[in-house]
């Protein structure tokens, strides 16, 4: 029996015990002036036990009700801070699941060229380098192979079907190779040593300012769709080839509604740029520009105010991510100008700037294949700026 239940059983039978002892003072004397027999003592302290065993149980009872009460209140907050976590949780994960691509429309196939076309666009140089996951199970320039139950996983990759047709399919690439008995594929020709198996957003930027002469930027493609995706990649399929189309994302992922499309060669992006007239989507004008103009204009906008630099990862003007002073905290609000000026007083070095060559392109040994052998793009960048991991590969 707890504490509690004690004391209340103790003042039940307090009060009991008053009440009887006034009982018995007012009933000395009888009404009829007789005496009280002897055999009437065993009946009163029956009734006093009985009183007092009703009490006691009336106390358990009152303990047990509390108890239950503070039970209840702490099972209570206990849900309150479930439903906290959840919310916060579901909030979470409407923050994720933005992106509504969803692959499992697509048809069952066997067909080799899907098949090679798809995994050759994995170890490409237009995505390699850019995918964190694949980049690290390749392990940068070391080349290891990737398991090909690994790579049929993937979202796009489970419409190929059976499991064998991905094995033939791949016998004839001529950028990839099968090892350990065909049950793995690799590069034929490595990275360069420069990439290491770690993503690093200043290699990130060497291949895309390797690949800015041949890609383009597009808008008004609006709101994403399970098969937006799909259906801007077909969009673009007449006026290719083209090694990657990335759908541009904000830090939620929500599609905004433009893209970068990174054409096979630079005869195709200009190619495209001449159109006339200019292909519509869905009877919708689109906004079309060089991804190398759109840039320009950009670093001229957060050059002049006109716009702030985002505060998501800091890849210097560039990227147009906001790395500038990011690692000063908020409180300082100086112009990047001024803060750059104060560092190189105090001795502040620039870094060592990449080799460009005469267009000011940053100049690296590229290990693409002949044009024929590029290949498109499927889904883009989570953050917008530059082409991030597969959706699917983190599945």
């Amino acid at each position: 029996m707890s504490d509690e239940q004690k004391t209340v059983n103790a003042e039940a039978t307090q009060d009991v015990q008053n009440v009887l002892a006034e009982l018995k003072g007012d009933g000395e004397a009888p009404a009829n002036g007789t005496e009280k027999k002897e055999e009437q003592a065993p009946t009163e302290d029956a009734e006093e036990a009985r009183i007092v065993a009703a009490a006691a149980k009336l106390g358990e009872e009152q303990a047990t009700e509390k108890k239950d009460t503070k039970t209840q209140e702490r099972d209570s907050r206990s849900s309150n801070n479930n439903n906290n976590n959840r919310g916060r949780n579901d909030r979470f994960n409407n923050r994720r699941n933005n992106a509504k691509f969803d692959p499992s429309s697509q048809q069952i196939t066997d067909d080799p060229v899907e098949i090679r076309k798809q995994v050759e666009f994995y170890f490409s140089d237009s995505n390699l380098p850019m995918d964190k996951f694949l980049l690290g199970k390749v392990g940068g320039s070391s080349n290891h192979a990737v398991p090909l139950e690994l790579l049929h996983s993937f979202k796009r990759m489970r419409r190929f079907q059976p499991f064998s047709a991905i094995v033939e399919a791949l016998k004839t690439s001529e950028t990839l190779e099968l090892t350990d008995k065909d049950t793995a594929v690799r590069r034929k020709t490595p990275l360069p040593e420069s990439v290491k198996d770690s993503h690093d957003p200043s290699i990130v930027k060497v291949f895309e300012d390797k690949a800015m002469d041949r890609s383009i930027y597009v808008k008004g493609f609006g709101e994403e769709g399970p098969t937006t995706q799909l259906e801007i990649e077909s969009f673009f399929a007449p006026h290719g080839p083209t090694n990657a189309i990335r759908l541009r994302r904000a830090h939620d992922k929500t599609f905004k509604g433009s893209v970068f499309v990174e054409f096979e060669s630079e005869d195709k992006q200009k190619a495209f740029l001449a159109l006339d007239p200019k292909p519509q989507w869905k009877g919708q004008d689109l906004l079309i520009k060089s991804k190398k103009e759109y840039c320009e204009e950009k670093v001229r906008d957060i050059e002049a105010g006109r716009i702030k630099p985002s505060n998501g990862r800091g890849r210097g003007r560039g990227g147009f991510r906001g790395g500038r002073g990011r690692g000063r905290g908020g409180n300082d609000k100086r112009d990047w100008r001024e803060r750059r000026s104060e560092d190189q007083k105090k001795g502040f070095e620039e870094r060592k700037e990449i080799q460009k060559d005469s267009r000011g392109v940053p100049v690296i040994q590229s290990t693409s294949t002949e044009s024929g052998q590029k290949r498109g793009r499927e889904e883009e960048s989570a953050n917008g700026d530059h082409p991030s991991k597969k959706v699917d590969v983190k599945e």
